[in-house]
């Protein structure tokens, strides 16, 4: 979708080129670039909204979340939490997931309204990749997690920092349950 967005603008100022160096004398040219400039407006919202919509699509877990089979009330005193989210005026919920993430010693939370919880053993974690998007300078991480034969998927942003280590040892105890699954090298500069 990215490189869709930018052949529509390397197209528009191949166009812009074209026409300013073609046609820049006659009186019509204004008329033209205005044209030119507002089919572009267009295209690029529609292609910027293709994108978000998508994003947001994905960043759901899938239609088998809403079974709650699994769902614990939730109690943040025993718990890390490893996620933090981010503000971009609204535009952050296509990137990352709505819940918050903690974890303990052997489970992983999804904490959807700060009382319950979907509870998964590190265990089921299938994937634990950082992404390439950044929000407010810190990188977007994605978990994949088995719940039966479903996969699902969360997008979160970490909230490591000098004083808080709980994202670095949430990572730490993944790798060491099941390193197969964590695909990503942790380190200060990619983080």
């Amino acid at each position: 979708m990215i490189k869709r967005i930018l052949l529509l603008a390397a197209i528009y100022a191949a166009a812009t080129i074209l026409l300013t160096v073609t046609i820049s004398e006659k009186k019509s040219f204004v008329t033209i670039l205005v044209l030119l400039n507002m089919v572009f407006a267009v295209f690029f919202a529609l292609g910027v909204y293709q994108y978000f919509r998508r994003s947001a699509q994905d960043n759901r877990p899938s239609a088998g979340a809403s079974d709650r089979s699994n769902t614990v009330n939730f109690d943040s005193t025993s718990v890390f939490r490893i996620s933090r989210k981010p503000f971009l005026l609204g535009i952050e919920k296509s990137f990352v997931s709505q819940e918050d993430f903690y974890f303990d010693r052997d489970f992983f939370y999804a904490v959807d309204d700060g009382t319950s919880a979907l509870k998964y053993p590190l265990s089921d974690i299938a994937e634990l990749c950082s992404t390439s998007t950044q929000l407010n300078n810190s990188r977007v991480w994605k978990i994949k997690v088995y719940r039966g034969p479903e996969l699902i998927e969360y997008k979160f942003t970490h909230n490591f920092s000098i004083w808080n280590k709980n994202f670095r040892n949430f990572y730490q105890r993944v790798k060491e349950i099941r390193p197969e699954a964590v695909t990503s090298e942790w380190s200060l500069w990619r983080m």
